[in-house]
Parts: C-alpha cells; structure tokens; sequence
C-alpha cells in the first residue's frame, strides 16, 4: 500500500462507493435530517411572523422570514455534514471496518480520508441547497442569491464534517458523539443568530456566540441584507478552521488504523 499520495480517483471512488450505499437507503436516511430545516423554516415562519413581523438586521428592516431563511439553509449545512462526518465515520470507522476494508484496495489513507470528508460535505451541501430551494420557492431567497451562496455552503459543508471527522477520531464509544452535540452543536445551533439577532442576547453571551463558526457561517448567507464590517474576517475564519478540523482529525484517525 502507498503512504500518502493523492490522487483524484482515489479521493473519487471512495466518494462513490459511500454514495452507492446511500442510494440504497435513501429514502429512509435522508428524509428525517433533510426535512428538519425545512419544517424549522415553514413552522417558525407561519408560527412567529405573525407575532414578531419584522426585525432590523445590519441597520435594514426585514421580514422575519427573510430573515430566518439562510439560518435554516446554515442549519441544514451543520446538522447533515456535522453527523455524517462524525456519526456516520466513526461507524465506518468502529463497527463496520470499512476504513479498513478500503484500505486493502490500492488506495492510501489520505483518499480514504478526504473521500470520507468529501462525502460528509457533499450531504451538508445538498441539505442547505434543498433549504436554499424551498426558500427560493417561497420567495425569501432568490435563486441569484442561492448561487451566489453555494461556495459559502461549500465551505460551511467542508468546516462541519472536518469538525464531525475530528469527533469521529477522538471518541472511543457512541455515547460520547453526544457530547460534542450537547457542548457545540446545539448552542450554536440556537444562540448563533439562526432565530433572532446575536445583539438581543446579554453582552458576554453575545461576545461568546460572535466567535461561533455558525455565526460566522449565518452571517455570510445573509450577504443580501448586508454584510457585518468583519465580513472577510469571517471567511478567512471559516478557511482555517476547516484546514486546522481536517488535519487535527487526520492526525486523529490515521494511529488507529496504523499501530
């Protein structure tokens, strides 16, 4: 076996056979995680414009859905590239062996890595985009803007599985991929400015929220109704928190398979 070349059709087939598996169970796999953002934005939408209307956001006054819609399509990005990067690799990774299995092929383990990676991006992108879509359709997110915010969904999808690989590589037992979803998924998931304006929280807690990378992730989708001044400091922030994820969760993996 070859050490540490990459190659793309390396990096391809494991990409490929992981989506293999998931056609055949589609249906049943994708429909709960897919369909979260979208009940999120269609139950807070009717539940709360009612009462809330509209909401000022960068010095604008928006409605409430327009406002809530790209946190629903960052939400989709978190949830889906964060459990399969995490859940779904350390089930490959513990139980199934196929880490292993695919290692016996002429394959190294940099393309087993980055197309296990790939693959977890590849669901958050799909979950934001499907949100993004059903936005579109609503009218809150035009379709220009939804592809202008691909690359940013992008980026979000390779940070979250990153994330998701590094927890996969550091747990030893299934119970404890919920600690990382009870200490960071889930405070971002409702301080980060998906629900309402990080300003409204107290002081420290809107300091702590600002240094989230959903927040930062929110933020960027809603460049239509203006950007934050630390706009780019964001997107340098994403980059390199995806790039330190991957290579701390490399580091993680490759002794376990490699004693």
């Amino acid at each position: 076996m070859k050490e540490n070349p990459l190659t793309i059709w390396g990096v391809y087939s494991v990409w490929l056979r992981h989506a293999r598996v998931y056609r055949k169970t589609w249906l049943v796999n994708s429909l709960p995680p897919l369909s979260e953002p979208i009940i999120y934005l269609i139950a807070f939408g009717y539940g709360l414009t009612p009462l809330i209307g509209e909401i000022t956001y960068q010095g604008e006054t928006v409605s409430y859905l327009e406002f809530i819609a790209p946190g629903m399509i960052a939400i989709g990005v978190l949830f889906q590239s964060f459990v399969e990067g995490s859940y779904g690799s350390f089930i490959r990774l513990t139980f199934q062996k196929t880490w292993q299995a695919l290692l016996t092929a002429p394959l190294t383990f940099s393309e087993v890595f980055v197309g296990d990676w790939l693959w977890a991006t590849t669901k958050g992108l799909f979950a934001g985009t499907l949100t993004g879509i059903v936005a579109s359709i609503w009218g809150l997110y035009s379709g220009w803007n939804l592809l202008v915010s691909l690359p940013i969904m992008l980026l979000g999808s390779l940070l979250f599985s990153a994330i998701g690989l590094l927890t996969a590589g550091t747990v030893r037992t299934v119970d404890q991929l919920n600690v990382p979803i009870f200490l960071l998924i889930i405070p971002m998931f409702t301080l980060c400015g998906t629900y309402f304006p990080r300003d409204t929280l107290p002081s420290w807690l809107e300091a702590l929220a600002n240094i989230l990378p959903l927040a930062w992730l929110v933020d960027l989708l809603r460049w239509h109704l203006g950007l934050s001044p630390w706009w780019f400091l964001s997107l340098i922030g994403l980059v390199a928190l995806a790039g330190i994820s991957a290579i701390l969760a490399w580091r993680r993996i490759y002794p376990q398979l490699f004693r």
